[in-house]
């Protein structure tokens, strides 16, 4: 078994997860919300599991002074938004339907798609989409 420290990248760590020919099988991390939403539409288009638990800022960054009054606001949020802090929630109750499209354009490049390069003719970009719907994966390569 091999252990990897990402630093940075759970969006795309969770969608290589779901990928065949890679080192990746399982991603444990504490990401930001909204990268846990993102990775859950990716993961659940191309017909992965996960779960995720959305923990306050103190729990996250440490139990500080300074934290603990984000922390707070963050909680008031969640109740008004009815969603509950420490809760474990399913990849379904996270995306609740399949109709997902998940797109991703390289700016710097990684394992999913490469950076933008600057050639004779203007700027080439790639991007990944993924269908939720027909669990489809495309790379467009882009020349702007």
């Amino acid at each position: 078994m091999k252990v990897f420290a990402l630093p940075d990248g759970d969006v795309a760590a969770s969608v290589l997860t779901c990928w065949q020919d890679n080192p990746y099988d399982v991603m444990y991390t504490i990401g930001g919300a909204p990268e846990g939403v993102i990775s859950a539409c990716a993961v659940k288009a191309l017909g992965g599991d996960m779960q995720a638990e959305l923990i306050d800022f103190c729990q996250a960054k440490g139990d500080y002074t300074e934290n603990r009054q984000i922390a707070e606001q963050e909680r008031k949020r969640c109740k008004a938004m009815g969603v509950d802090v420490n809760r474990v929630y399913s990849l379904d109750e996270l995306v609740r339907g399949n109709d997902i499209l998940f797109s991703a354009t390289g700016v710097t490049g990684g394992e999913l798609v490469n950076g933008i390069q600057q050639t004779a003719n203007g700027m080439r970009t790639q991007t990944l989409l993924i269908g939720g719907a027909d669990q489809t994966c495309n790379i467009i390569d882009s020349l702007h």
